[in-house]
């Protein structure tokens, strides 16, 4: 009798399981590939829109249904890339026992007060001198007793050098370099580091303008999206005034629940100063929404017209390493997933910063009518799985009671 318990009360917990079982409320391909690499999936507003903010419920499955560790990325607002630029080395002579020199141009006659070079590794110290010149025959003395020395990387075959010096403008440079009673160093390359910087890349799309009500010293704008998405930035186009400094809030849309009555209210998340003298872009922070309301306070001026909205959010990525013999999916919009615990967080120096970008194509939405189609097999319908959950819920009662009276009639056998 006991054995039999065991098995059924087995059987229950399985068909729970099959009950409960967490699934994906969204998936959609990604785009094909041609070669083995890691790739940047970018991830488009919609899909952003469908997760939480830090995409723990997304997955990566092949067409294997092998799930596929990623890294996510965000562009920076603004990045700083220092680039090595190298002058045209016009003349170099290296001389054992002697004077070794070289002569770089600087044909922008860019006002500079460094440069650097890149030596090939050597253990000795070196006294220098830094001149300049106008026609490469009279030469003006820069600086002078430099102390080249530590000329070696643990990392690299050559090692990089910089000598600071007086800021001048001089077209042509020499180094000279006293190499008596030694061998001469080998320069590779003079150059210079050039600090650039760049705006992180954004994905932008529009957003309808549904209505501009103009009443007593107020403006209420509706602004709407297609579909409930990821925003960062909105910004506005306006007409009507040249000159114009305008105090704005946004809000969106909001669900209370109260007494078994669902309400509709807005919430307040941001504020801005719309002014001529600006872009007029308002951030808000990062939030997922269908529908942007903004209510501008025009005092005692003739309200603004508003003629568009495009909204905007630092672009956001995936990267995974993917095989052009596979196919690939991703699966999301299960808020009650936790993220992912993948060994590739622990070799993000590893993965290149320069990763080709690709897309995902569509997004598509679980139906939840497929369930009922005479296709999809009886054992899986809810109506079988909850019938046979009940069936052995009364059959473990009826078990039971069968063995608790059983127990009486032991103990009370008269």
């Amino acid at each position: 009798m006991m054995k039999k318990s065991k098995i059924l009360s087995f059987l229950f917990l399985c068909f729970l399981s099959i009950g409960f079982a967490q699934e994906f409320d969204y998936s959609c391909e990604v785009e094909k590939i041609e070669n083995k690499a890691y790739y940047k999936i970018a991830l488009s507003p919609e899909l952003l829109g469908s997760l939480n903010n830090n995409l723990s419920s997304l997955r990566i499955y092949d067409d294997q249904h092998i799930e596929q560790p990623y890294l996510v990325q965000q562009e920076e607002a603004l990045a700083f890339n220092s680039l090595f630029k190298e002058y045209e080395i016009i003349e170099q002579k290296s001389k054992a026992d002697g004077i070794s020199y070289l002569i770089f141009s600087n044909p922008e006659r860019k006002a500079i007060n460094n440069v650097s070079f890149v030596v090939k590794n050597t253990d000795v110290q070196k006294r220098a001198r830094l001149s300049g010149s106008k026609d490469r025959k009279t030469w003006y003395v820069i600086k002078n007793n430099y102390l080249l020395h530590s000329m070696h990387s643990d990392d690299a075959t050559s090692e990089l050098k910089m000598l600071n010096f007086p800021l001048s403008d001089y077209p042509y440079f020499k180094l000279e370099i006293d190499d008596n009673w030694r061998l001469p160093i080998n320069i590779l390359k003079v150059g210079y580091y050039d600090t650039q910087r760049s705006k992180g890349l954004r994905t932008e799309y529009d957003m309808e303008l549904v209505s501009q009500v103009d009443s007593l010293k107020v403006t209420r704008l509706h602004f709407r999206s297609s579909s409930a998405s990821y925003i960062e930035n909105l910004k506005l186009e306006i007409e009507g005034a040249e000159y114009y400094s305008r105090n704005a809030k946004v809000m969106v849309s909001k669900t209370i629940k109260r007494k078994n009555k669902v309400i509709e209210t807005k919430e307040y998340i941001a504020s801005a100063n719309l002014n001529s003298n600006s872009n007029n872009e308002i951030a808000l922070g990062g939030i997922v929404c269908t529908d942007l309301y903004i209510e501008i306070d025009n005092k005692d001026n003739k309200a603004l017209q508003f003629t568009g909205g495009y909204a905007s959010f630092l672009n956001r990525y995936v990267v995974a390493d993917l095989a052009p013999e596979h196919s690939y999916e991703m699966k999301f919009g299960n808020g009650e997933m936790h993220a992912p615990e993948y060994d590739i967080a622990f070799f993000t120096n590893r993965i290149p910063a320069n990763a080709s970008k690709i897309k995902h194509l569509s997004i598509q939405k679980k139906k939840v009518e497929l369930l009922l189609k005479p296709e999809v097999s009886w054992f899986a319908k809810p109506i079988v799985i909850w019938s046979v959950l009940g069936v052995v819920g009364m059959f473990l009662v009826l078990i039971s009671m069968k063995m608790i009276k059983e127990i009486k009639t032991r103990e009370n056998p008269n």
